[in-house]
């Protein structure tokens, strides 16, 4: 414990580690988003970026933002799994697989492991727009996964189908939201 001699020190010391510690919080805004087909029910999404006015989020190449999904499992998972793709212009657009630092949704996201029925989360992820993406709109789909998690439509072989084998985004899906987005240079 730290003892202070001068009361007014004291004080001045505990509101400035307050300022800093509540800088360090983020403002999460609601955006509009689609669920698509989660097996959670999925209560919220809001990111760092307020774009609550418009029906699509602008990101600035080189910036940082964050996302919080708010969601209530119906089973018990022991692993979650991030995975963001993104149609490029529309939703007929090209599907690419987006990078993200950390894939493992039980570490650093503000939930951990495993995760149980009835009890509600606020899955958190910090997200850098990478320079290199290309400045279009795009409908990003987040999905959080169990690797254990097993989709009947997965398992058969359709050219079409989807699967993380073949290069889409899974069928069996804990949480799935979609959203529009724009990745806009810098300046812009």
């Amino acid at each position: 414990m730290i003892f202070c001699q001068n009361k007014f020190i004291c004080l001045v010391l505990f509101i400035c580690s307050s300022i800093v510690q509540s800088s360090d919080q983020s403002t999460f805004y609601p955006i509009r988003y689609k669920n698509c087909k989660s097996q959670f029910d999925v209560l919220s999404v809001a990111i760092t970026t307020d774009c609550s006015a418009t029906d699509r989020c602008q990101f600035p190449r080189g910036k940082d933002m964050a996302i919080q999904i708010v969601f209530k499992p119906n089973r018990r998972v022991d692993s979650l799994q991030t995975a963001v793709w993104a149609h490029l212009g529309d939703s007929r657009g090209a599907l690419t697989r987006f990078h993200i630092e950390n894939e493992n949704a039980c570490v650093a996201s503000n939930i951990t492991c495993p995760v149980e029925p009835g009890q509600t989360y606020w899955y958190t992820q910090p997200v850098r727009i990478l320079d290199e993406y290309p400045a279009v709109e795009v409908q990003v789909n987040w999905l959080l996964t169990s690797p254990t998690a097993t989709d009947s439509a997965d398992q058969q072989q359709s050219p079409e189908g989807g699967g993380t084998d073949r290069g889409q985004p899974p069928r069996a899906r804990e949480v799935c939201v979609k959203m529009l987005a724009k990745v806009m240079e810098k300046d812009d």
